[in-house]
């Protein structure tokens, strides 16, 4: 399968967080903001791909990515930090490609010649504090949710990170009724965990839909500021169910309720806004999520 150039266009309806003041991808992606801004708008309804017998796109390190699982650590059976994926300690070193700041490429953990999406990881609740970059998912439904998390940028460079595509692969996970998960990223990532009850559904594009929560962390293009927000604007474009998401960091909220009615988050009709949501200064960062919030 293979994105033909339109494709570039996809930053208007999903493909992931900016928060922080650099160009969320929208039609004003061309203005850098100083300061934290926090999320331009990156969503947009995407053109269907077109299937060819062309390889994809990605680069020899990220199609490795298809053949390795992602190992999952939810147990607390262990203390010891889990290093990223060619990083001795807590960072690991990130490239930056522009084009038009529109594609803006921080870390997507393929440095070092590790696999795509490297750079988040599900960790033991326990050794959360060992990290500088956590989110901590709790679902606070009455039914099991299936989260599945990726980078913005996908394995060949577009915006295909959300897209269920040959060549890369998200962390995905399940959360039975008041169970908490912890996703930690690297530092310089950019990416969007989407959620729904029992499995994430897909577009007719192929991309993931549900709920977005999505997040920039540790930006190099900002200063390292970090930002983030609940999204519906994916599932709303395409009629699709919209459940509930909330993110928590230091008393703010961004809010989607199950439908899509929302506070401080994105939702239909706010494609063109930017400054959404959480803007949280340079340093350790921990947010709280609640998956499936409003739904009893």
């Amino acid at each position: 399968m293979h994105f033909t150039p339109v494709l570039l266009l996809a930053g208007v309806l999903g493909a992931a967080a900016h928060p922080s003041g650099h160009a969320h991808i929208h039609r004003d992606a061309h203005t850098k903001r100083d300061g934290p801004v926090h999320m331009k708008n990156v969503h947009k309804v995407i053109p269907k791909p077109t299937t060819t017998t062309e390889e994809p796109k990605a680069t020899a390190v990220a199609a490795a990515a298809v053949a390795s699982a992602k190992p999952s650590a939810s147990s607390d059976s262990s203390s010891k930090y889990i290093a990223f994926c060619g990083s001795s300690g807590s960072s690991s070193k990130s490239k930056r490609v522009t084009y038009d700041q529109i594609m803006y490429t921080g870390n997507t953990g393929t440095s070092n010649g590790c696999p795509w999406n490297s750079n988040l990881l599900e960790v033991p609740n326990s050794i959360a504090d060992k990290y500088d970059y956590v989110m901590k998912y709790t679902n606070v439904a009455s039914e099991t949710y299936q989260v599945v998390c990726g980078n913005k940028m996908g394995a060949d460079g577009q915006l295909t990170g959300m897209f269920k595509v040959e060549g890369q692969q998200q962390l995905v996970f399940t959360l039975a009724p008041g169970e908490t998960k912890t996703v930690v990223a690297d530092t310089n990532t950019q990416g969007i965990c989407a959620w729904a009850p029992n499995e994430v559904p897909l577009t007719e594009h192929g991309q993931f839909a549900g709920v977005w929560a999505e997040f920039d962390f540790g930006n190099e293009s900002n200063k390292r500021w970090s930002g983030a927000d609940c999204s519906s604007l994916v599932a709303q474009a395409y009629n699709m169910d919209v459940p509930g998401c909330k993110m928590s960091h230091n008393g703010i909220d961004s809010v989607i309720l199950p439908g899509g009615k929302g506070t401080n988050a994105y939702t239909k009709g706010m494609e063109k806004l930017d400054g959404i949501g959480l803007n949280i200064a340079p340093g350790k960062t921990t947010i709280d999520v609640e998956v499936g919030y409003g739904a009893n």
